[in-house]
């Protein structure tokens, strides 16, 4: 039977990730670095594999240092799509299957984030967005944006990348824009009516009132059809001057005197500076209420559907027109996400991606190795310590480390040692002589066999340099002890004590 995961599922676990780090029993995750020893082909890294090997052992064994990724490490994020000039893009819809795949929303070069509500009829926007007002914006170029929130510049240094930009809703008042934005937003509003069909056969009419009898009977214009009851089941729309913004229906037309009466009487009465535009009705049903529009027409079809109000609480809005002349006309109305276009940015531009950023910064505190390289990045869950204690510290040496005595020479970077009397193996991550003579010193390792034994001699595969083992200090987190939740493999990073690492990793789901 057909099935598919919605995209609020993938919200949903994309949610839970991010809040794991902050909860009451947080999820501890840590950032980590790995590999040192070359790839086939180091300019193209394998894929990883996903296998109980990999994921569950070799990593660990390869393992070289751990960060802990605080809650401002994280963030959810979005593709990026910068405004360009002359470009097209998508337009919200509510049945837009594949909305989330389309670019239909845009950052700016002042990192301010807009949906696109209306694209013109699929035309391409010519005029950047710069408003970030609470109201959807129409442009000299026919596209309508929303304003939904701006990257602050700490965020946009530690979140955005070229295919990537961060977002965010707001739980609180911070006096930004996108606070207002939020709490303006009307749940099941309308934004845009489309029209599908233009039908045949409509009128529409504009001028300024001649005459206000009264708040129910006004004279239209000299232009005006001499046909009694011509405008009959059509809207009179107040555009500006006294009255401005109201609608009614035209319920009786005399040809003669060019009066129109409406259904109900305007609550401001316009006068003879008003605007009025005659036209055919717009009715829009569904289960909201309160959305008002109007229609104009080209050449007897109906071209566009001018939004008064947007209503709100609709799930669905069904469209029609009616007018004492034409038919053949349809339109689609778009409604809102729950909430409203700009209640929750994250959920409305498919925020379901986690970014976090770890910034590792020389020696990290004498506890990152230095002048030599990794290859593998990952994300690791709840380690535990060698105790069996939750892993709750800032950073952990993943390595090995053997204090040696008679040292006969300097080991090399990445070379194998082996153990003369354990017959173990592992390969050298640092090395440094602790005297004078270089005589004793400390060796740093990953990929253990096993145990070394105290007072045995170990060897170098590559330089042959002999020294004996005076004790072992193993890593600071218990191997195997924590899930694996990513990996990357990566062309070899160079690590020096003076070099910031800025690792920026994205989780999709």
């Amino acid at each position: 039977m057909p099935g598919k995961v919605t995209y609020k599922f993938r919200q949903n676990n994309a949610r839970q990730f991010y809040e794991s780090a902050g909860e009451a029993s947080p999820t501890n995750l840590y950032v980590f670095l790995a590999r040192t020893n070359a790839w086939t082909t180091e300019s193209s890294p394998p894929t990883p594999v996903d296998d109980v090997k990999q994921t569950n052992y070799d990593v660990w064994r390869n393992m070289i240092a751990a960060k802990k990724v605080s809650t401002s490490d994280l963030t959810f994020a979005v593709p990026r799509t910068n405004w360009a000039n002359n470009t097209f893009y998508t337009k919200y819809t509510d049945s837009n299957g594949t909305l989330f795949s389309n670019n239909f929303f845009v950052v700016t070069d002042t990192y301010n984030v807009y949906k696109c509500i209306d694209n013109n009829g699929n035309a391409n926007s010519t005029v950047k967005p710069t408003t970030t007002t609470s109201s959807t914006v129409l442009l000299s170029d026919g596209y309508k944006w929303k304003y939904m929130y701006s990257i602050g510049a700490a965020d946009a240094l530690k979140f955005l990348t070229t295919n990537y930009m961060p977002v965010k809703t707001l739980t609180a008042n911070d006096g930004s824009s996108q606070w207002t934005v939020q709490q303006a937003a009307a749940n099941g509003s309308i934004e845009t009516v489309v029209v599908t069909a233009g039908g045949a056969s409509y009128f529409t009419h504009s001028g300024s009132f001649q005459q206000v009898s009264n708040s129910s009977v006004l004279r239209l214009a000299a232009g005006a059809s001499g046909n009694d009851d011509f405008y009959v089941g059509s809207t009179l729309y107040i555009p500006s001057g006294l009255g401005s913004g109201q609608i009614r229906e035209i319920v009786d037309y005399d040809g003669t005197t060019k009066d129109a009466t409406v259904n109900n009487g305007f609550t401001v009465n316009p006068n003879t500076s008003s605007t009025y535009f005659a036209g055919p009705k717009v009715t829009i049903g569904g289960d909201g209420r309160n959305a008002l529009a109007y229609a104009n027409t080209i050449s007897g079809a109906i071209n566009k559907v001018i939004l008064i109000n947007n209503g709100n609480n609709y799930s669905y809005a069904p469209v029609s027109f009616s007018a004492n002349l034409g038919a053949g006309a349809t339109a689609d109305a778009y409604v809102s996400p729950q909430g409203g276009h700009g209640a929750d940015p994250v959920e409305e531009l498919g925020g379901y991606n986690v970014m976090l950023n770890v910034k590792m910064t020389g020696t990290e505190s004498n506890t990152f190795i230095v002048n030599n390289d990794f290859r593998v990045i990952g994300i690791l869950a709840d380690p535990v310590l060698a105790n069996g204690s939750i892993a709750n510290s800032s950073v952990y040496d993943m390595t090995t480390k053997l204090t040696l005595t008679s040292i006969s020479g300097t080991y090399q970077y990445d070379e194998v040692i082996n153990g003369g009397t354990s017959g173990h193996t592992a390969r050298v991550v640092a090395f440094a002589n602790t005297n004078a003579s270089g005589t004793t010193g400390v060796l740093s390792l990953t990929g253990v066999s096993g145990t070394f034994a105290t007072s045995e001699t170990i060897t170098g595969n590559t330089s042959s340099v002999t020294a004996t083992v005076s004790s072992v200090d193993a890593a600071d987190l218990r191997p195997y002890a924590g899930d694996v939740l990513f990996i990357e493999n990566r062309p070899p990073v160079s690590r020096a004590s003076d070099q910031t690492e800025d690792i920026k990793l994205v989780i999709k789901y």
